[in-house]
């Protein structure tokens, strides 16, 4: 939930803005959600398994891009009027996203990316796409403490955001530990997120 959050706070989200997630797992669904109240007019959420568009719909994405169907920079061209977005939040996918990225993302807009790259010692930036436009490319970690803590779960307490939709996969007992991370890693159609409960 919170680097969810995160992305959309880095994101800069402006009232009305054109949002889109890019990578809607577990971290990307939640920048939906924090896109939705932060108030983006219309999301769009890129990603191809059915229970993740679903809960992306349920989080507040408005439209869903399938990046198994073509290019999504030209899907989101053509969803947008070929204007493109105001904001990206990068939630998953290899360090060739920024490419899609830095090209759906209108002058004057931000990019932000809360996802990881575990390789590689460079993220590619197209210059044509990004040279003049002041186009702004923001990243980070998601900040911690209990402030913080606190007031995510006000969002929760007080009906602003629902985590439980999530949670797909339950399991009990700390034997099932490694069961639930092999869900993760083979990321199976039904999965968005096991939980483990130690009993």
């Amino acid at each position: 939930v919170t680097t969810g959050f995160h992305g959309a706070e880095l994101a800069n989200i402006q009232l009305g803005d054109v949002v889109a997630v890019i990578g809607i797992g577990p971290v990307g669904l939640m920048a939906v959600a924090g896109a939705k109240i932060l108030g983006a007019s219309r999301i769009l959420g890129v990603g191809s398994r059915k229970a993740l568009t679903k809960a992306a719909n349920f989080y507040g994405a408005t439209d869903i891009v399938n990046y198994r169907n073509g290019p999504v920079e030209d899907q989101v061209m053509e969803l947008t009027n070929g204007k493109g977005v105001d904001r990206v939040i990068i939630a998953g996918a290899s360090p060739e996203i920024m490419k899609t990225a830095i090209k759906i993302v209108k002058p004057g807009g931000t990019v932000s990316n809360v996802n990881y790259y575990g390789e590689g010692d460079t993220i590619p930036i197209p210059r044509l796409d990004w040279g003049m436009a002041h186009k702004t490319i923001v990243g980070g970690l998601t900040p911690g403490g209990r402030d913080r803590m606190e007031k995510l779960i006000d969002l929760v307490r007080y009906n602003r955001v629902d985590p439980s939709k999530l949670v797909t996969h339950k399991f009990h007992g700390f034997s099932h530990v490694e069961e639930a991370l092999m869900l993760m890693k083979d990321k199976q159609q039904d999965l968005i997120k096991p939980v483990v409960f130690v009993d």
